[in-house]
């Protein structure tokens, strides 16, 4: 399918091949499976009015590292930053810190230590709909800040079902939260919802139930942080392939993954079998879990997904793997977007010059862009590594797009001149149609 008809048109196209299948009863199906070797290249131009670039100041007091995540309400961005991966024996040493829109740095939020008003390892902030606050989710407990870094509060994640603790946790309003119960195979709930002191009110039913032949931990048991899509919450946790909205202390089935019998198979969840066959099936669509690996938006849901071995997937860069001595595709994880108004849904083709993933920028002629996040006010956010951006961004790159906004492109050019691979990230902004 050729750039020049459009994505709407690539859509309208591709429903002829999404298979008779759009709904399980009233609920609309996210047709994974017939978009599988039927990959598509969209391009920004197609989804996107315009993109604002934001470089997040470098300063001693501000320094990240190369994984982070972040929130951005009205002129506020919040950054979560992981400078590295000794969270894989240990805590992770994570730091928030507070920009504005224009990408100065104010202040850091809170501070790590084991004090009544800190933080040891903290998950994504959410912020508080209701007030100029926000929440993060540490280990044993949750944390209110204003965002000028002040401690305001906290409470206890409460424990239920024999000492399984809640996660996940995102505002609902009116001071009330819900937080996902991890699934140990007999747990009684699926997701509470508390009161401002974190007290249980209410439980929905767990439905997923498998005897484990032994204790362990996988990131299937949990659940996908809660989606805020301007008044409405998204829920998906990882065993179930369907999306719940929350309203009126209810939850209601909105969406469902299409992923038929490839489908995550309850049985690996038992514990019998090798540990990393029985977490990661190769025939079975995963939904990653993640920053911006679901992010929902009043007309699309962008979301990231594991092709199962039985599948072609598109093409990936390859990399050096020392231990075989040769060059091989270590990521079969793709990019999708499902269109709500018109129930279609397409996987996304690689960028061809660099094999990127993602929305191939022809507005500025950028990164390819992966939306991560969904701010509001049609606005979609992604984040961009600097190093990245130097080695990939080159004249020649730039002659491979037909690039749509040469103002944009020539500010993006001015960027490269003074930006450092060491520098912080580049906050992107785009503005959907």
């Amino acid at each position: 399918m050729k750039h020049i008809f459009g994505f709407l048109i690539i859509l309208i196209c591709l429903s002829a091949c999404s298979g008779d299948k759009k709904s399980v009863g009233e609920v609309p199906v996210i047709d994974v499976i017939s978009s599988v070797e039927h990959y598509q290249r969209v391009y920004c131009s197609d989804l996107f009015s315009s993109m604002e670039l934001i470089p997040l100041e470098t300063k001693q007091e501000c320094l990240m590292g190369t994984n982070y995540t972040l929130k951005l309400k009205d002129s506020m961005i919040i950054v979560r930053s992981i400078p590295g991966m000794g969270g894989m024996i240990g805590p992770v040493n994570i730091s928030l810190y507070a920009f504005d829109r224009s990408g100065n740095f104010i202040n850091p939020i809170g501070r790590k230590g084991q004090g009544p008003e800190e933080y040891i390892s903290i998950g994504d902030p959410f912020f508080n709909m209701d007030q100029p606050t926000l929440f993060v989710e540490d280990m044993k407990k949750v944390i209110e800040y204003d965002l000028q870094g002040n401690f305001i509060r906290s409470f206890k994640i409460i424990e239920i079902d024999s000492g399984v603790k809640l996660s996940n946790y995102g505002y609902v309003g009116g001071g009330l939260f819900i937080a996902k119960m991890p699934n140990n195979g007999k747990n009684e709930y699926n997701y509470c919802i508390m009161d401002e002191q974190g007290n249980f009110l209410k439980g929905f039913p767990n439905y997923i139930f498998f005897q484990k032949e032994r204790e362990y931990a996988s990131t299937m048991e949990i659940a996908i942080d809660p989606i805020r899509v301007d008044d409405q919450l998204y829920l998906k946790d990882m065993l179930n392939d369907t999306i719940y909205s929350l309203s009126n202390m209810e939850l209601k089935p909105e969406f469902v993954f299409g992923f038929g019998q490839y489908s995550y198979p309850i049985e690996y969840m038992s514990g019998a079998g090798d540990a990393l066959q029985r977490l990661l099936p190769d025939n079975a669509f995963l939904l990653s879990r993640g920053f911006g690996y679901l992010v929902g938006t009043p007309n699309f849901f962008f979301y990231r997904v594991r092709i199962p071995k039985v599948y072609k997937g598109p093409k990936s860069k390859q990399v050096y793997i020392d231990f075989l001595g040769e060059y091989k595709s270590t990521d079969d994880f793709v990019h999708g977007i499902y269109n709500i108004a018109q129930h279609t849904n397409i996987l996304l083709d690689t960028e061809p010059f660099y094999l990127q993933k993602g929305i191939i920028n022809d507005l500025n002629g950028g990164l390819s862009f992966i939306p991560k996040y969904y701010a509001g006010n049609g606005e979609v956010i992604d984040i961009w590594n600097p190093a990245d951006m130097k080695e990939m961004l080159t004249d020649e790159y730039f002659a491979s797009l037909k690039i749509k906004d040469p103002q944009a492109h020539q500010k993006l050019k001015e960027l490269l001149k003074t930006l450092k691979e060491d520098d912080n990230p580049v906050v992107v902004v785009a503005k959907l149609k």
